[in-house]
């Protein structure tokens, strides 16, 4: 993850420094804001899984993976625009109830706290038009903590999180209502890999195998730019 934000913050420093008589300074140049909601469906490992973490002590912990298909996210956004190319750093984050099965006493949901954070590079065709079509990559890094959902015979009920990365493959629209102004329908598609678990007894466990989930992103945004 810190190579991945130390890219980012160099690959901004160099637009940003630009000398102004360079032909890159000369491209047009805006920057934006966005804030938006996203239904998220999401399909793969977590379904099928369940995941044993072994601490210092030898006590293994069984971690019920969530089960909900559905999961919704309001979005962040802040970037740059360069003539057709758009950067911006993203962020989602939410926490809600959702399915687990395999706890003890009938328990059949815990609380589960969401978030992603990422890096999306768009080419928006049609510019400086006012409807664009954008296609572009991301790749993020994002996390599961869910209350109560590791168990034990000694150790009981205790919270886990998963944390993991993503591709991402990107496509929207950009309509601008004013030159400052416009709305951002998208679909992202992530690819993601749960690398590592936590648990307080076991601590951060790397996965020998992989838990793979693809989540396919729909939102809406609102968008400055300025």
């Amino acid at each position: 993850m810190k190579k991945v934000l130390l890219a980012v913050v160099l690959l901004c420093a160099t637009v940003f420094a630009q000398p102004t008589d360079s032909d890159f300074a000369q491209w047009p140049r805006s920057y934006f804001a966005s804030i938006g909601f996203s239904v998220i469906a999401n399909r793969g490992d977590l379904f099928d899984r369940t995941l044993k973490v072994t601490g210092d002590d030898d006590i293994t912990e069984t971690i019920n993976l969530p089960q909900t298909k559905v999961l919704m996210s309001p979005e962040y956004s802040i970037g740059v625009n360069i003539r057709e190319f758009s950067l911006a750093a993203t962020f989602q984050y939410w926490s809600m109830n959702v399915a687990i099965n395999g706890l003890p006493d009938n328990i059949t949901e815990q609380k589960m706290r969401f978030w992603r954070l990422g890096a999306d590079f768009t080419y928006n065709f049609f510019f400086p038009e006012f409807f664009q079509v954008s296609l572009g990559l991301g790749y993020s890094f994002s996390s599961l903590n869910i209350k109560k959902n590791a168990t034990s015979a000694e150790k009981g009920l205790t919270d886990s999180e998963l944390m993991g990365s993503a591709f991402a493959i990107i496509s929207g629209v950009r309509y601008y209502i004013t030159d400052y102004f416009c709305l951002n329908p998208s679909l992202h598609i992530y690819e993601t890999w749960y690398k590592a678990a936590y648990t307080k007894n076991a601590g951060t466990q790397d996965l020998n195998k992989y838990i793979w989930q693809t989540y396919m992103s729909i939102s809406i945004s609102a968008m400055v730019q300025f």
